[in-house]
């Protein structure tokens, strides 16, 4: 029996921060394997991950075996890192696997997911009482969203990149990643973008082409856009006739059309400067963990 092909290289996210811009850059990229969905969401959801590797390789990696390069890019693997750096361990054991992370300003992240939640139809409230709610609602949603290993309620929670870079470390070495800031994505030439393709061992004399993707927007049919991403007996009957790779196109070019760019308010002052002092530690840590100045994060 022939061994399922894999993804040997992973962008962990994190959410917001520019994996969409990563993921379309590297695409371009004649070397590099990347999954037809961005987020298979293999390893973070349960369902998902008791199908096994093989249904999981031949779903996202059906022509993978022709380049160098493999990947994929989940967001959810970096959140969900305590329950998904020990299943890509035991799945892969001691093969040399890569980790790209590429991090955002956790407070403009935070904010950002709150109006992308919003967008989804999946937060109501104001974003400094989903702040103050967060916790409650987590601990009371915990199993549900443990099981798909979803990010709904997790504004604060997604930021705490430092915490969740160390559970990776437990099972994986420092040297196995590769830490980007959403700036770095502004120059392709220069700075941390080619060392990237360095640690990837890929060849570096591409061009790419510029990407701006995942802008701010929002539904202008809430109906189709909670029908495209809700359960419905229709899509289940779909399923049984249609491929998951043209329903997955479908779905998104719906989306798109469905989609009209928006600029949501500012961020107000006082409950960011709040955010920067809950995050300081965080930040403290992460700097040694990447090695890079972020006082430009703590305000």
């Amino acid at each position: 029996m022939t061994s399922p092909v894999l993804p040997n290289f992973f962008i962990l996210g994190a959410a917001k921060a520019g994996t969409t811009t990563l993921y379309e850059v590297l695409k371009q990229h004649p070397q590099v394997y990347l999954s037809y969905v961005k987020e298979p969401i293999f390893f973070s959801h349960d369902e998902n991950y008791r199908q096994g590797l093989g249904w999981y390789s031949r779903t996202f990696f059906p022509a993978a075996h022709k380049y160098p390069l493999r990947g994929e890019a989940t967001p959810h693997y970096l959140y969900w890192a305590e329950k998904v750096a020990p299943r890509i361990r035991e799945a892969y054991g001691g093969t040399n696997l890569k980790f790209v992370i590429i991090l955002r300003d956790p407070v403009q992240r935070a904010y950002s997911w709150y109006w992308n939640m919003v967008k989804e139809g999946k937060e109501d409230l104001p974003f400094a009482e989903a702040l103050e709610k967060e916790t409650e609602r987590l601990r009371a949603h915990w199993d549900s969203l443990y099981a798909t290993g979803s990010m709904v309620y997790g504004y604060y929670r997604g930021g705490c990149y430092a915490s969740q870079i160390e559970e990776y470390f437990k099972y994986f070495s420092r040297e196995s990643f590769y830490f980007l800031l959403q700036e770095d994505l502004k120059d392709l030439k220069h700075g941390a973008f080619p060392g990237l393709l360095e640690f990837l061992g890929v060849e570096r004399q591409v061009e790419f082409k510029p990407v701006v993707a995942n802008p701010a927007a929002t539904p202008r049919s809430r109906t189709l856009h909670r029908w495209l991403y809700g359960p419905s007996a229709l899509k289940e009957l779909v399923k049984k006739i249609i491929p998951l790779r043209w329903r997955y196109h479908f779905k998104i070019l719906l989306t798109e059309a469905n989609l009209q760019a928006i600029s949501y308010p500012r961020l107000d002052e006082v409950l960011a400067a709040e955010l920067r002092k809950r995050y300081q530690g965080e930040v403290e840590r992460l700097e040694i963990i990447i090695g890079r100045d972020l006082s430009f994060w703590k305000g």
